[in-house]
């Protein structure tokens, strides 16, 4: 295995955890990606939140059904700009998703502007219940407004119970696939395929933009340490160091 992932940052709801980053300026509200390596603690609670933003509330979450939502929102949350709901659901508690999340709202073609990768391989349309397909250069707020890892900002009482590793957040670039010979829709700059299971792979070559970060956790005594080179560290809170 050429590359491995050494720590994860462990999330109990019960301590009301969460990172959090206010960009000083703007980045690409057009055109941006979110990856992370996850993993579950319980399913026993209604909406676990992996990323959202502070003010318009957009966010990468679980449901009550453990379906995956991307959404989008403008005026305070009032307006739906781009959302859509897996059909799938997510309910392993022992096993790492990886999940890439992809604003891409320049794209020409109207269904490839919000897409979602789970384990290397897109989730299609098909698969999806989409509430809203976004408008060309629509834009998004989670590269305007505080930035938050593990809690749902419009619902502040709900967390990420469970484990993340390796979060990256690339400013300006959307991150695009390849189709295989069975016709599947691959993401291959953040893993691979080996022996049938996908793998995390170096990060070497990626490009992160003015508020890009890459979150590895290798630090227990400055967990929102910054490690792309951009210095865009997170605050934490409900966190410790053994965590």
């Amino acid at each position: 295995y050429p590359e491995t992932i050494g720590q994860s940052l462990r999330f109990e709801d019960g301590d009301s955890p969460y990172l959090t980053r206010t960009p000083a300026s703007a980045g690409s509200r057009t055109t941006w990606t979110w990856s992370a390596w996850i993993k579950r603690g319980n399913l026993s609670f209604g909406a676990p939140t992996m990323f959202s933003s502070a003010t318009n509330y957009d966010q990468l979450r679980l449901d009550s059904s453990d379906r995956i939502i991307f959404a989008v929102y403008t005026n305070n949350g009032a307006t739906n700009v781009g959302t859509f709901t897996t059909k799938q659901k997510f309910r392993d508690t022992t096993n790492w998703y990886h999940v890439v999340a992809v604003w891409d709202t320049t794209n020409s073609t109207s269904e490839d502007r919000q897409r979602l990768y789970i384990n290397g391989k897109r989730i299609l349309p098909a698969d999806l219940t989409i509430t809203t397909t976004p408008s060309s250069s629509a834009v998004s707020n989670f590269n305007n407004e505080q930035m938050t890892i593990g809690r749902r900002e419009s619902t502040d009482n709900i967390y990420w119970d469970g484990y993340m590793a390796e979060v990256n957040f690339l400013d300006g670039t959307a991150v695009t696939h390849t189709q295989d010979s069975n016709g599947d829709y691959i993401l291959d700059e953040f893993g691979q395929v080996k022996n049938g299971v996908w793998i995390p792979k170096s990060l070497s070559s990626l490009t992160y933009g003015t508020n890009g970060y890459r979150l590895t956790f290798a630090d227990s005594s400055s967990l929102g340490d910054d490690t792309s080179g951009n210095g865009n560290d997170f605050t934490s809170s409900g966190l410790a160091s053994t965590d």
